[in-house]
């Protein structure tokens, strides 16, 4: 059966090769990151932008707990304010 009645797609082959391959350059880099002697560029500044991220997260968890704060005293100095006046109106008194 030397033809078929359905036609078979063959796999499409990727060859690319880039224009500006430096061998030298790519086998130091190579060095210098397995001896420590410089850091990844791409972890660098996702850490720079991770940073920034958490300290302004941070910074907006602060707020939002001293804005918290100043609003639970308010409504614990009104409670206490209004049982004071309310047992003053019963006439109870504390000794």
């Amino acid at each position: 059966m030397l033809f078929s009645f359905f036609k078979q797609n063959k796999n499409k082959r990727y060859n690319y090769t880039p224009r500006y391959y430096d061998e030298r350059k790519e086998r130091l880099d190579a060095l210098k990151k397995k001896h420590g002697l410089i850091e990844d560029d791409s972890t660098e500044s996702s850490h720079r932008r991770r940073s920034f991220r958490d300290d302004w997260k941070q910074n907006s968890k602060i707020r939002t707990n001293n804005n918290s704060r100043i609003r639970l005293l308010t409504i614990l100095i009104f409670l206490l304010l209004a049982g004071y006046i309310l047992l003053n109106y019963l006439g109870i008194t504390f000794i």
